[in-house]
């Protein structure tokens, strides 16, 4: 993380001693051609633009911890993206810091304060700040996110493939949960630390199953692995024994995103999924598809579902 901010960020300071005044950044910047991070911190605009949200809020996060005098505790939406956990929803604007009670202060332009304390809060270093644990920081986002939002989070911070290891552990999540026992939000964030799960590849696939339990349909299996005469075939993101129907994300970053296509072209990508998806049917009873999109409204995603023979028992939307 030290790397990136050394490699992405431009310090107005450093700039200022080479000859370039600030008129001249406040140009850069109109025209679009740099963005300005925090106050006094710039990046070339086309590295921020190939960004992820949660990596444009994490080198804001960066820039901040440089500018402040004193340490501090980087908790809830600025934890989150230090730890590189996936969001539902929109990063904030502001960075959020956990403070002492009796500290008080009010937040800014560019600090959001939780002025909680510190006790029975998880917190650890990472690459020299300190920051609140992964589950405490799941836990914070939990009792104050829906609970499709809250599942997200925390299936990210539980997910199985991330490297070395995930970043928490069920039982962990579960316990700083309870931590917060009798808080705001709390029963909303125990429903989802219970919901959670590690197998889950990505923030779509974790809002699509909340929105198969919150509509009445069965809960699905995850991962699944399929085989067929020539080996191994696949895990869709889910599967329903009930009436052998399976899903097959219509995601278009398989395609456009260069890390997933494994240096082949989308051509190359489109063709090998046509063929793996064609052994698949010949497993299964039948495919649904939906993509993100599909998920709002909820409507839109139960009539994919029931149109694809899968049956309901009954929205639950109303809990």
């Amino acid at each position: 993380m030290t790397d990136q901010i050394d490699d992405l960020l431009i310090r107005r300071q450093n700039v200022i001693d080479l000859g370039v005044n600030d008129r001249t950044l406040r140009r850069a910047v109109l025209a679009g051609r740099m963005v300005r991070v925090v106050p006094g911190a710039f990046v070339k605009a086309e590295p921020w633009n190939a960004l992820k949200p949660y990596e444009r809020h994490r080198l804001k996060v960066l820039a901040t911890a440089r500018r402040m005098r004193s340490e501090a505790v980087f908790s809830h939406h600025a934890a989150a993206a230090l730890w590189g956990i996936r969001m539902l929803r929109n990063w904030p604007k502001l960075v959020d810091i956990t403070m002492d009670r009796a500290t008080g202060g009010r937040s800014d332009g560019l600090l959001r304060r939780h002025c909680r304390g510190f006790d029975g809060v998880e917190v650890t270093r990472l690459d020299g700040l300190l920051v609140t644990t992964p589950a405490q920081t799941v836990a914070d986002l939990a009792l104050r996110f829906p609970f499709p939002d809250a599942v997200v989070a925390m299936d990210s911070a539980l997910h199985r493939k991330r490297k070395p290891e995930p970043l928490a552990t069920s039982d962990e999540l579960l316990e700083r949960v309870m931590a917060a026992e009798g808080k705001r939000g709390w029963r909303r964030a125990l429903a989802a630390a219970t919901f959670a799960t590690p197998l889950s590849d990505s923030p779509e696939e974790s809002h699509s199953r909340v929105q198969i339990h919150l509509l009445g349909f069965p809960a699905p299996i995850l991962q699944r692995e399929f085989r067929d005469a020539r080996g191994f075939v696949g895990k869709p993101d889910v599967y329903w024994p009930e009436c052998d129907q399976m899903r097959e994300g219509d995601g278009r970053a398989k395609y456009t995103d260069p890390t997933l296509r494994n240096g082949r072209t989308a051509d190359e990508v489109i063709l090998a999924e046509r063929h793996r998806e064609n052994r698949l049917r010949r497993l299964v009873n039948g495919v649904i598809r939906w993509e993100p999109a599909d998920l709002y409204p909820p409507a839109k995603l139960s009539r994919i579902l029931t149109d694809g023979g899968l049956p309901s028992s009954g929205t639950r939307l109303s809990r």
